[in-house]
């Protein structure tokens, strides 16, 4: 009786399995979201591991004629109630209720199936489950055949320096020692800034990663580039860096666990070679169910990925000869995102005293209000504090990280000489004006990113820029660095002239389209079904979207955005209009609510531009 309450409840993870991974499947291309078979595999392996287990739990129900229908319903009943439990957002029935329940009608089918062939309904199931597999890997090779051919690779200059950019991701600059926060977060960022040009105000172009890695990738803003969430894929209108560099003869290499930076996306064009470390399936591990029961369980991981990208490139480096030809490398490091319990204990005992248990369900609460689970004003005030605590583990880890990409540098004594940009590619709210997360909220605290450039042979060591600036000047200023001239033009030149005191770093432009993956709240700066464009000068923001509203903030006596001085402010309204008005006519972003359409060149217009310089933005 044992072996077939064991076998009974093996069905059900089967049946439950292939209601998931179907529907998984279909999001993943929907989302262009790279596969991960391992992943998806193994998830369907523990489904029916605990179907198993909960089937011997219900051995006794097996009695009778109609035993193993009761039988199934214990099953189905337990595994619902563990959904529910661990369920991201309770309110969101069928994120949690549909696989279960649809497991249920498949295992009565497979039952009636079965007086036919017994092996039937397994053989079905497993070949919906493989093919549910594979489908997303076969979708994701047709779309990766169409891809251009990699640019040819030249010959590098005489003396040319390697370059490393490094994102923090969700790395907000409030949350930095180095900008500072009164905690230690980041020690490795506040040496190297002691030793670069550190940039106090530095403004990241959009909200979440695959828009802002377009534009730092291009040099264009999202709206321009085309990658962003009514678009998921930046193609190949735009020169990237990697593709630049990798013209003039670089060796380009790219060392990541965020899947948004993977040729899915469009964002490892140019890369010669990429680590793909988030096929481990790190950096998602908690949307599936059968990973948050294990991390309930004690079996979590510790890390989103951070020590395999960080090992990848320390072997890489290990390995490079002394005449080996400049190398590009790009690393990502995931460690601040959400869910922020997964951190090293030894870095989240350093801010926190609480249980893993108390974290991990303030964590996966905080996950869920991410993607639209409703908190209480009282609930956001619990939360707060462990959120901080815990997100401030993932920015200590991350700087950890930095550090061994330091010390592997300094390793080879050619440190000094290469072009290092440390940065962020959006920053994170941690309960301000109620929100958590990020990619939604078009706050200053998500969007002021850390942002430093480290170079001797060119760079004074101590200097800081004040003047707001966009990260879309990394582009230009790497090239500067380097003496590459670029593909085309740059929305945002490089920031060097700004240590001789002259204008660089505009405009300092943010965008966000729809967002189909959140729901909308209350706040005026989160509203998911609409675009968002914000516009910087000096202390003001300016804030438009695609319905026609408009709204305006001093950030620095109002650093929450909490008060908006658009009707208190005609006159500022009118004048910041206009000089975005005029940027998007220099620089050819398109209206907030043109319709899509493939990225052209930007059409030029001469008189915006002369009205810019006569401004003092552009020189």
């Amino acid at each position: 009786m044992l072996v077939r309450a064991a076998v009974l409840g093996c069905a059900y993870g089967l049946a439950v399995s292939v209601v998931a991974l179907s529907l998984g499947a279909q999001r993943l291309m929907a989302l262009n979201m790279p596969p991960g078979p391992a992943v998806a595999a193994r998830a369907a392996l523990l489904q029916m591991v605990l179907g198993a287990v909960l089937g011997l739990l219900a051995a006794p129900v097996l009695r009778g004629a109609r035993g193993w229908l009761w039988h199934l319903l214990v099953v189905a009943a337990v595994w619902v109630g563990l959904e529910r439990y661990l369920a991201l957002d309770p309110l969101f029935l069928r994120a949690w209720l549909a696989a279960p329940l649809a497991g249920v009608v498949l295992v009565v089918m497979g039952r009636v199936a079965a007086r036919w062939w017994r092996g039937l309904p397994w053989l079905l199931a497993g070949a919906i489950v493989v093919a549910a597999i594979v489908v997303p890997v076969l979708h994701h090779a047709s779309r990766m055949a169409d891809r251009q051919p990699a640019v040819a690779l030249g010959t590098p200059s005489v003396g040319a320096p390697d370059i490393v950019i490094v994102v923090l991701d969700t790395v907000r600059a409030a949350s930095m020692s180095a900008y500072g926060y009164e905690r230690e977060t980041t020690p490795t960022f506040d040496a190297l800034g002691a030793d670069a040009m550190l940039f106090l105000d530095a403004t990241a172009p959009s909200t979440w990663s695959l828009p802002s890695h377009a534009s730092l990738f291009t040099g264009w803003f999202p709206s321009a580039n085309g990658a962003h969430g009514e678009h998921r894929v930046l193609d190949d209108a735009l020169p990237t860096l990697a593709e630049v560099l990798r013209e003039a003869g670089y060796d380009t290499r790219c060392f990541t666990a965020n899947p948004h930076i993977s040729d899915s996306f469009g964002l490892t064009r140019g890369f010669a070679w990429s680590d793909e470390a988030w096929l481990a399936g790190a950096g998602g591990r908690s949307f599936l169910f059968v990973n948050r029961l294990l991390d309930f369980l004690g079996f979590s991981i510790e890390d989103k990925g951070g020590a395999i990208v960080a090992g990848n490139f320390e072997q890489w480096v290990a390995s490079r000869g002394a005449t080996a030809r400049p190398a590009f490398a790009f690393l990502n490091f995931l460690e601040a995102h959400f869910p922020y319990h997964q951190v090293p204990e030894a870095f989240l005992s350093e801010f926190s005293d609480h249980s893993p248990l108390e974290l991990r369900t303030v964590s996966m609460e905080l996950l869920g209000a991410q993607f639209g689970r409703t908190l209480t004003a009282a609930e956001v005030a619990a939360a707060r504090p462990h959120a901080r605590d815990m997100y401030d583990a993932g920015v200590r880890y991350s700087d950890h990280l930095l550090e061994r990409v330091v010390a592997a540098l300094q390793s080879t004594g050619r440190f000094d000489t290469t072009i290092l940009v440390v940065l962020a590619d959006h920053g994170e709210m941690l309960g301000e004006a109620g929100g958590f997360g990020h990619g939604s909220s078009l706050r200053e605290l998500d969007l002021r990113v850390p942002l430093l450039v480290r170079y001797p042979p060119r760079i004074p060591a101590g200097r800081r820029i004040a003047p707001p600036v966009s990260t879309l000047g990394v582009f230009g200023t790497v090239l500067d660095l380097a003496g590459i001239a670029p593909a085309g033009p740059l929305h945002v030149g490089s920031l060097l002239p700004l240590l001789e005191g002259l204008p660089a770093g505009a405009p300092v432009i943010a965008e966000r389209y729809q967002q189909d993956l959140l729901r909308n709240g209350d706040d005026p700066l989160r509203r998911a079904d609409r675009r968002y464009r914000t516009y910087r000068s000096g202390r003001l923001k300016l804030v438009q979207t695609s319905v026609g509203e408009t709204m305006l903030f001093d950030v620095d006596a109002d650093p929450t955005e909490r008060d908006d001085l658009a009707a208190r402010s005609p006159d500022e309204v009118i004048r910041l209009t206009a000089e975005l008005a005029d940027w998007q006519a220099m620089l050819g972003l398109p209206a907030l609510d043109a319709r899509l359409d493939r990225v052209a060149a930007p059409a030029l217009d001469a008189a915006a531009e002369e009205r810019l310089r006569a401004l003092g933005y552009v020189e």
